[in-house]
């Protein structure tokens, strides 16, 4: 919450009606405080246990809001075309969504069937069709750029400020290109993903598996 503070005060030199930020960069603030925290938690702990279980939680989180989200939006527009073509039933979409757990988990999880109904307690998917793809966004972007971060050191924090600083007033591709990142590189999203890896292999290590 503490970003989202950060976020609001760097804005506040906007109006009202541009102030705050679109959902695909509401996050970037509070995420990447997240990281910073993490990382730092991460040097100051000298217990493997301790380290292992911040891993652990870190990646847990991390699937939670960007894979898990994803497979939410795959859903719901497999849902939606169902129900345009006629083809959709509280059954068909019931065996849809188990269907789509199975592959989200592939061979590693055995899916009860009583898991079919999980998406009806769902409240996005009602109240908010679609608003899903903003968690993946925006926590994929928050990756990319700390891995930019690590990289480039102090040097990347006014960049970073300034695109916290445009809140809503510009479209999400124009603030992140004014500081050189193109959203619509694959190489640039695959940051994300890189430190992602990252830590399941330092994951790995301590598993010795």
């Amino acid at each position: 919450e503490l970003g989202h503070a950060v976020h609001d005060q760097l804005t506040s030199n906007h109006s009202i009606l541009t102030a705050h930020a679109p959902l695909t960069l509401a996050e970037t603030a509070s995420v990447f405080g997240e990281m910073l925290l993490f990382d730092n938690l991460m040097k100051n702990t000298k217990d493997p246990k301790v380290k292992k279980t911040l891993i652990m939680q870190k990646l847990d989180d991390t699937y939670a809001t960007i894979i898990r989200q994803a497979y939410f939006i795959l859903f719901e527009i497999q849902a939606h075309n169902m129900v345009a073509e006629g083809k959709a039933d509280l059954n068909t979409l019931n065996w849809a969504y188990l269907e789509n757990l199975k592959e989200q988990f592939g061979d590693s999880l055995t899916i009860p069937d009583e898991f079919k109904y999980e998406w009806t307690s769902i409240p996005h998917i009602y109240h908010s069709p679609f608003y899903c793809y903003s968690y993946v966004f925006g926590n994929l972007l928050v990756l990319a750029l700390y891995e930019k971060y690590k990289k480039e050191g102090r040097s990347f924090v006014p960049k970073y400020l300034k695109i916290l600083s445009y809140g809503g007033s510009e479209s999400p591709e124009k603030i992140l290109k004014e500081v050189g990142i193109d959203i619509r590189s694959e190489k640039f999203w695959q940051g994300g993903f890189d430190l992602v890896k990252e830590m399941t292999e330092k994951l790995k290590k301590k598993l010795n598996c």
